[in-house]
Protein backbone atom coordinates (compact mmCIF):
# COMPACT_ATOMS: atom_id res chain seq x y z
CA UNK A 1 0.00 0.00 0.00
CA UNK A 2 1.42 3.40 -1.00
CA UNK A 3 2.16 5.97 1.67
CA UNK A 4 0.24 9.25 1.80
CA UNK A 5 1.96 12.27 0.28
CA UNK A 6 2.52 15.43 2.31
CA UNK A 7 3.39 18.84 0.90
CA UNK A 8 5.40 20.76 3.51
CA UNK A 9 5.60 24.54 3.36
CA UNK A 10 5.87 27.55 5.70
CA UNK A 11 6.26 31.33 5.83
CA UNK A 12 9.62 31.49 7.62
CA UNK A 13 11.58 30.27 4.61
CA UNK A 14 12.91 26.99 3.27
CA UNK A 15 16.04 27.12 5.45
CA UNK A 16 14.10 27.25 8.72
CA UNK A 17 15.06 24.48 11.14
CA UNK A 18 11.43 24.44 12.29
CA UNK A 19 10.37 23.42 8.76
CA UNK A 20 13.14 20.82 8.62
CA UNK A 21 12.02 19.31 11.94
CA UNK A 22 8.43 19.18 10.68
CA UNK A 23 9.43 17.49 7.41
CA UNK A 24 11.68 14.99 9.19
CA UNK A 25 8.94 14.01 11.64
CA UNK A 26 6.42 13.53 8.81
CA UNK A 27 8.83 11.46 6.70
CA UNK A 28 8.28 8.47 9.01
CA UNK A 29 4.73 7.95 7.74
CA UNK A 30 4.46 10.23 4.68
CA UNK A 31 6.27 10.76 1.41
CA UNK A 32 7.41 14.35 1.88
CA UNK A 33 7.78 17.12 -0.68
CA UNK A 34 8.96 20.57 0.37
CA UNK A 35 7.98 23.76 -1.48
CA UNK A 36 8.68 26.84 0.62
CA UNK A 37 9.60 30.52 0.30
CA UNK A 38 13.18 31.46 -0.47
CA UNK A 39 13.09 33.94 2.42
CA UNK A 40 10.82 34.86 5.30
CA UNK A 41 7.29 35.88 4.34
CA UNK A 42 5.70 36.43 7.76
CA UNK A 43 2.48 38.44 7.84
CA UNK A 44 2.01 37.84 4.11
CA UNK A 45 -1.51 36.53 4.66
CA UNK A 46 -3.19 35.16 1.54
CA UNK A 47 -1.21 37.29 -0.90
CA UNK A 48 0.03 36.24 -4.33
CA UNK A 49 2.83 37.72 -6.46
CA UNK A 50 0.58 39.50 -8.93
CA UNK A 51 2.94 42.07 -10.48
CA UNK A 52 6.25 40.23 -10.93
CA UNK A 53 7.67 36.92 -12.11
CA UNK A 54 8.30 34.29 -9.46
CA UNK A 55 11.62 32.43 -9.55
CA UNK A 56 11.68 28.74 -8.56
CA UNK A 57 14.84 26.78 -7.75
CA UNK A 58 15.05 23.06 -7.09
CA UNK A 59 17.07 22.36 -3.95
CA UNK A 60 19.27 19.27 -3.82
CA UNK A 61 20.76 19.86 -0.38
CA UNK A 62 17.74 18.70 1.66
CA UNK A 63 16.73 15.10 2.45
CA UNK A 64 13.45 15.47 0.55
CA UNK A 65 12.49 16.64 -2.94
CA UNK A 66 12.45 20.40 -2.44
CA UNK A 67 11.87 23.67 -4.27
CA UNK A 68 12.65 27.22 -3.15
CA UNK A 69 10.16 29.84 -4.36
CA UNK A 70 10.92 33.55 -4.41
CA UNK A 71 7.35 34.39 -3.49
CA UNK A 72 4.65 34.14 -0.85
CA UNK A 73 3.46 31.03 1.01
CA UNK A 74 0.31 30.97 -1.14
CA UNK A 75 2.50 31.20 -4.26
CA UNK A 76 4.40 28.15 -3.02
CA UNK A 77 1.37 25.93 -2.60
CA UNK A 78 -0.26 27.07 -5.81
CA UNK A 79 2.93 26.45 -7.80
CA UNK A 80 3.48 23.11 -6.10
CA UNK A 81 0.02 21.82 -6.91
CA UNK A 82 -0.29 23.48 -10.31
CA UNK A 83 3.22 22.94 -11.71
CA UNK A 84 5.93 21.35 -9.57
CA UNK A 85 4.54 18.09 -8.21
CA UNK A 86 3.60 15.26 -10.55
CA UNK A 87 1.56 13.31 -7.99
CA UNK A 88 -1.59 14.45 -6.17
CA UNK A 89 -0.95 15.17 -2.51
CA UNK A 90 -3.01 13.93 0.42
CA UNK A 91 -2.27 16.68 2.93
CA UNK A 92 -0.83 20.19 2.91
CA UNK A 93 1.20 20.83 6.06
CA UNK A 94 2.38 24.35 6.84
CA UNK A 95 4.87 25.33 9.53
CA UNK A 96 6.19 25.08 12.07
CA UNK A 97 5.82 28.84 12.32
CA UNK A 98 8.16 30.61 14.73
CA UNK A 99 5.59 32.30 16.95
CA UNK A 100 1.94 31.60 17.68
CA UNK A 101 -0.96 32.09 15.27
CA UNK A 102 -3.96 32.42 17.57
CA UNK A 103 -6.96 34.79 17.53
CA UNK A 104 -8.67 36.23 14.47
CA UNK A 105 -6.24 39.11 13.63
CA UNK A 106 -3.16 36.87 13.63
CA UNK A 107 -4.83 34.01 11.75
CA UNK A 108 -6.05 36.38 9.03
CA UNK A 109 -2.56 37.85 8.48
CA UNK A 110 -0.64 34.58 8.84
CA UNK A 111 1.24 33.28 5.80
CA UNK A 112 1.43 29.91 7.55
CA UNK A 113 -2.33 29.57 7.80
CA UNK A 114 -2.85 31.01 4.30
CA UNK A 115 -0.58 28.37 2.78
CA UNK A 116 -2.64 25.62 4.41
CA UNK A 117 -5.83 27.29 3.20
CA UNK A 118 -4.52 27.31 -0.37
CA UNK A 119 -3.99 23.55 -0.09
CA UNK A 120 -7.50 23.10 1.24
CA UNK A 121 -8.95 25.06 -1.68
CA UNK A 122 -7.30 22.52 -3.99
CA UNK A 123 -9.19 19.76 -2.22
CA UNK A 124 -6.44 18.61 0.15
CA UNK A 125 -6.47 18.04 3.88
CA UNK A 126 -4.75 21.04 5.43
CA UNK A 127 -2.99 21.74 8.73
CA UNK A 128 -1.10 24.83 9.94
CA UNK A 129 1.37 24.44 12.82
CA UNK A 130 2.82 27.25 14.91
CA UNK A 131 4.82 27.40 18.14
CA UNK A 132 5.08 30.10 20.77
CA UNK A 133 8.66 31.14 21.50
CA UNK A 134 9.55 32.89 24.73
CA UNK A 135 10.34 36.57 24.23
CA UNK A 136 13.94 36.20 25.46
CA UNK A 137 14.66 33.63 22.73
CA UNK A 138 12.53 34.97 19.88
CA UNK A 139 14.99 37.28 18.11
CA UNK A 140 17.82 34.72 18.35
CA UNK A 141 15.56 32.04 16.85
CA UNK A 142 14.61 34.36 13.99
CA UNK A 143 18.21 35.47 13.39
CA UNK A 144 19.44 31.86 13.17
CA UNK A 145 16.49 30.48 11.13
CA UNK A 146 15.66 28.30 14.10
CA UNK A 147 19.05 26.55 14.08
CA UNK A 148 19.41 26.67 17.84
CA UNK A 149 20.11 24.24 20.64
CA UNK A 150 19.02 23.79 24.23
CA UNK A 151 15.43 24.03 25.43
CA UNK A 152 14.15 25.80 22.31
CA UNK A 153 15.48 23.05 20.04
CA UNK A 154 13.99 20.39 22.31
CA UNK A 155 10.57 22.08 22.25
CA UNK A 156 10.81 22.49 18.46
CA UNK A 157 11.50 18.79 17.93
CA UNK A 158 8.78 17.74 20.37
CA UNK A 159 6.35 20.00 18.50
CA UNK A 160 7.33 18.33 15.22
CA UNK A 161 6.60 14.92 16.72
CA UNK A 162 3.21 16.06 17.98
CA UNK A 163 2.49 17.58 14.57
CA UNK A 164 3.19 14.35 12.73
CA UNK A 165 0.73 12.53 14.99
CA UNK A 166 -1.94 15.20 14.45
CA UNK A 167 -1.43 14.99 10.68
CA UNK A 168 -1.91 11.22 10.82
CA UNK A 169 -5.17 11.72 12.69
CA UNK A 170 -6.32 14.30 10.12
CA UNK A 171 -5.72 11.67 7.44
CA UNK A 172 -8.51 9.59 9.00
CA UNK A 173 -11.06 12.14 7.76
CA UNK A 174 -11.96 13.21 4.25
CA UNK A 175 -10.63 16.54 2.92
CA UNK A 176 -13.10 19.40 3.19
CA UNK A 177 -12.71 22.33 0.81
CA UNK A 178 -12.11 25.47 2.88
CA UNK A 179 -11.30 23.80 6.20
CA UNK A 180 -7.91 24.20 7.93
CA UNK A 181 -6.75 22.62 11.18
CA UNK A 182 -4.84 25.34 13.06
CA UNK A 183 -2.57 23.87 15.74
CA UNK A 184 -0.51 25.98 18.17
CA UNK A 185 2.16 24.62 20.50
CA UNK A 186 3.28 26.29 23.72
CA UNK A 187 6.93 27.20 24.18
CA UNK A 188 7.36 24.47 26.80
CA UNK A 189 6.40 20.95 25.70
CA UNK A 190 6.62 17.33 26.75
CA UNK A 191 5.63 14.22 24.83
CA UNK A 192 2.52 14.10 27.02
CA UNK A 193 1.36 17.72 26.71
CA UNK A 194 -2.40 17.49 26.13
CA UNK A 195 -4.16 18.77 23.02
CA UNK A 196 -7.39 20.69 23.51
CA UNK A 197 -10.06 21.40 20.90
CA UNK A 198 -10.49 25.17 20.91
CA UNK A 199 -12.30 28.01 19.16
CA UNK A 200 -10.77 31.05 17.49
CA UNK A 201 -10.19 33.83 19.99
CA UNK A 202 -10.70 37.55 19.43
CA UNK A 203 -7.99 40.13 19.93
CA UNK A 204 -7.56 43.87 19.47
CA UNK A 205 -3.97 44.38 18.33
CA UNK A 206 -4.04 48.15 18.07
CA UNK A 207 -1.29 50.04 16.24
CA UNK A 208 1.12 47.95 14.18
CA UNK A 209 3.62 50.68 13.32
CA UNK A 210 6.22 52.70 15.19
CA UNK A 211 7.40 56.18 14.26
CA UNK A 212 10.84 56.35 12.65
CA UNK A 213 12.86 59.25 11.30
CA UNK A 214 11.92 58.50 7.72
CA UNK A 215 8.33 57.41 8.41
CA UNK A 216 6.84 54.36 10.10
CA UNK A 217 8.05 50.77 10.52
CA UNK A 218 6.16 47.62 11.45
CA UNK A 219 6.28 46.84 15.16
CA UNK A 220 4.38 44.05 16.90
CA UNK A 221 2.08 45.62 19.50
CA UNK A 222 3.29 45.50 23.08
CA UNK A 223 -0.17 45.45 24.62
CA UNK A 224 -2.65 43.39 22.57
CA UNK A 225 -6.05 43.11 24.25
CA UNK A 226 -8.12 39.89 24.23
CA UNK A 227 -11.84 40.38 23.64
CA UNK A 228 -14.24 38.13 25.50
CA UNK A 229 -11.54 35.61 26.42
CA UNK A 230 -12.64 32.24 27.75
CA UNK A 231 -11.08 28.88 28.55
CA UNK A 232 -12.24 27.51 25.19
CA UNK A 233 -10.25 29.94 23.04
CA UNK A 234 -6.98 29.11 21.31
CA UNK A 235 -5.13 31.96 23.05
CA UNK A 236 -6.24 30.93 26.53
CA UNK A 237 -5.35 27.30 25.88
CA UNK A 238 -1.84 28.33 24.86
CA UNK A 239 -1.45 30.48 27.97
CA UNK A 240 -2.26 27.42 30.08
CA UNK A 241 0.65 25.57 28.46
CA UNK A 242 -1.49 23.20 26.37
CA UNK A 243 -1.64 22.49 22.63
CA UNK A 244 -4.48 24.30 20.90
CA UNK A 245 -6.32 22.66 17.97
CA UNK A 246 -8.82 24.93 16.24
CA UNK A 247 -10.74 23.99 13.11
CA UNK A 248 -11.00 27.03 10.85
CA UNK A 249 -14.02 26.62 8.59
CA UNK A 250 -13.86 29.26 5.87
CA UNK A 251 -17.11 27.96 4.38
CA UNK A 252 -18.90 29.90 7.12
CA UNK A 253 -17.85 33.16 5.46
CA UNK A 254 -20.56 32.62 2.84
CA UNK A 255 -23.35 32.00 5.35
Amino acid sequence: MSRPIALITNDDGIDSAFLHALAAAHSTDFDVYVVAPKKEQSWAGRSFSRHRDVAVEQRNDLPWPAWSVDGTPSDCVNLALGHLLTKPIDICVSGINVGFNVTLPLVMTSGTVAAALEGSLWGCRAVAYSQAVDRQHFEHVKDTNGHVDGEVALARDLAAGHAARVSKSVMDGDPVNGVVHNVNFPSQLTVDTPIEKTVLGQMRLGGLFARKESGYAFAFPTDPRPIGASASTDSDCLKRGLISHTILDYRNLSR
